[in-house]
């Protein structure tokens, strides 16, 4: 757990002042970067997954390539895998292949589209992303490739997007339910659209056994009404977390879109978030659709929420520095109370598994699992 704290804190500490000009910019992105790859790579049985993916890559040491050709794990994961197998025997590989990856992808994303650097990351932590990268290492692989599709949504591009999407569908095949949400995504965020949005939602929660054995008589089928992950759900906790930063977006919506239009795709995907996650709560399996949405809306769009949370208080107390530093110093508090709070009860929670955090050097026995 105090890998993790001093991993925030680094991220708070050393971003404030590093951040005031380009070069100090690229550095505190940089170190982020390999601190965040650094952590996840020598990992060892830290998180629910990992055994998992470890014993599979073992197994596919022995396994024929045509074996591998027709299984039903996607393509992308594991042509990867064999590859990786056929010359490197030890699995911790592929959680350092799979951590160098998250970790670029996080950084580029915030050195090129966040507006506040250090705050991208700490969200990035804050909202859990981090932990589930420790997890779900081919749907975060699809969520982290449809992230820099959705730029196509904003420019109008439906076949760049979609080729993209394609794509991330070989490693994780949920990745396909983004393409309806090419034209979702568009549509503007208004008091209309959002009541649109409840009513439908209170049809799907009614509906979401039929939806559920409908959809699973086709794909998933071991996702059936029966599987423990449709019939449990989880804790509400995270929903209402979710529930609170996308009223906060949801305030600010007019600004956030008069500065940049592509903030009402990403407004819709803090909704998005919060949809699927309160769908999670009475069907698990659905809260991890909320992939696709969780990556841009904390990286890229909470910064610049509290960036334009920011310009509210300045601009209500121009003349009046000291009313103005208060109402600054009031709106940073709380954001900083509640993402506190949130990842003081994924780690007092062992969410996803990620407590206590294990290395290379602590002793683990997948070899004898995958006998």
């Amino acid at each position: 757990m105090t890998i993790y704290l001093l991993l925030l804190a680094g991220t708070v500490i050393l971003g404030i002042p590093m951040c005031r000009n380009k070069a100090g910019k690229i550095t505190y992105c940089a170190l982020m970067g390999i601190a965040l790859f650094l952590i996840a790579s020598f990992r060892r049985s830290t998180g629910d997954d990992y055994n998992n993916y470890a014993v599979m890559y073992i197994r596919y040491i022995s396994t024929p390539l045509e074996k591998i050709a027709v299984s039903k794990t996607e393509k992308g994961y594991t042509i990867i895998n064999k590859i990786l197998a056929d010359y490197i025997p030890e699995y911790q590989i592929v959680f350092i292949l799979f951590a160098l990856f998250f970790a670029a992808a996080v950084t580029f994303c915030v050195y090129k589209y966040c507006e506040i650097p250090w705050l991208g990351f700490a969200f990035f932590l804050t909202f859990g992303i981090y932990f589930n990268t420790f997890n779900y290492l081919r749907q975060m692989t699809a969520g982290f490739i449809v992230l820099y599709a959705l730029r196509y949504v904003e420019k109008k591009q439906f076949f760049r997007y979609l080729m993209i999407v394609l794509f991330a569908s070989f490693f994780h095949v949920s990745a396909l339910v983004m393409i309806p949400f090419y034209f979702i995504l568009r549509i503007r965020m208004t008091p209309v659209t959002l009541g649109v949005y409840g009513a439908l939602t209170t049809l799907i929660l009614i509906f979401s056994w039929d939806i559920i054995g409908f959809v699973t008589s086709f794909y998933y089928k071991n996702y059936a009404v029966t599987n423990r992950h449709v019939t449990v759900g989880v804790l509400p906790t995270y929903m209402i977390f979710f529930g609170i930063f996308f009223i906060a977006a949801f305030l600010v919506r007019k600004r956030l879109v008069a500065a940049d239009k592509f903030n009402n795709v990403l407004l819709n995907c803090m909704f998005f978030t919060f949809f699927f996650e309160l769908l999670g709560v009475k069907h698990s399996i659905l809260s991890r659709l909320g992939v696709f949405f969780i990556i841009p809306a904390a990286v890229v769009l909470m910064p610049r929420v509290v960036k334009a949370l920011l310009e509210i208080c300045a601009e209500k107390a121009k003349k009046d520095r000291k009313k103005r530093t208060l109402l600054s110093a009031v709106a940073v508090a709380v954001f900083a109370a509640v993402n506190l709070t949130m990842f003081g009860m994924m780690l007092s929670e062992n969410y996803n598994g990620v407590v206590p955090y294990r290395t290379v050097y602590d002793d683990f026995g997948t070899e004898a699992a995958a006998k």
